[in-house]
């Protein structure tokens, strides 16, 4: 993580030196809570930080600041809800390097699950990255986590999809094409592909049978 496991949040020092992260930044504001949370007024950083938040709550530079105070004073479940804020401004502004190491940073302290919009497009970054076996796990995680979604049923065609054509898992391929066959949600301009999905796993395991006789 860029910041260290939870354990280390007292001691560990920071890869990443804040005046780097907000050398772009034209707001004094963020400067001066920077300034003080390096001098460890981590309690005055971070109200300084949370008031401009609540004005600009678009801002990266004060998430990214507000993150890593949240961080060095222990307060976890703060942390992660701004690590979450955080990975969403960095998927609109479409900086997906930015925004999967906010997701690994959530991961790695002890967050489990995002909004469901925004995990399945971390999800279609792991594709992205060429990570099969990654997005396919994740995309399973965020059906099984949100079934009542929409984004439920997008993931387990993504997930099918991936076991079919990248992972020559064509088992699990039918299992989650057949899962999102089966899904509460409604899904009818999905059920082509679900269907031909279902056809092309039931031939990728009637093959080797095929081939065998």
């Amino acid at each position: 993580t860029r910041y260290g496991t939870v354990t280390e949040v007292q001691t560990c020092a920071l890869p990443i030196s804040i005046e780097e992260k907000v050398s772009w930044s034209v707001d004094p504001v963020i400067d001066d809570a920077t300034a003080l949370m390096e001098k460890g007024q981590l309690g005055e950083a971070g109200a300084i930080l949370q008031a401009y938040v609540e004005r600009h709550p678009d801002s990266i530079d004060a998430n990214s600041v507000l993150g890593q105070v949240y961080w060095r004073q222990n307060q976890v479940p703060a942390y992660q809800e701004v690590i979450t804020r955080l990975c969403s401004l960095h998927l609109k502004a479409r900086a997906t390097d930015a925004a999967w190491q906010d997701y690994e940073d959530f991961l790695n302290s002890g967050g489990e699950k995002l909004p469901a919009a925004t995990w399945f497009d971390i999800c279609r970054i792991a594709e992205e990255k060429q990570k099969f076996d990654r997005a396919a796990a994740e995309y399973e995680r965020l059906a099984s986590t949100y079934p009542a979604e929409r984004q439920s049923v997008l993931a387990l065609l993504a997930a099918g999809r991936l076991c079919l054509r990248k992972l020559n898992r064509a088992q699990d391929a039918l299992r989650f094409y057949e899962a999102a066959a089966r899904s509460p949600v409604p899904h009818l301009d999905c059920e082509p592909d679900i269907q031909l999905g279902i056809r092309a796993a039931k031939a990728a395991l009637a093959a080797p049978v095929a081939a065998a006789t």
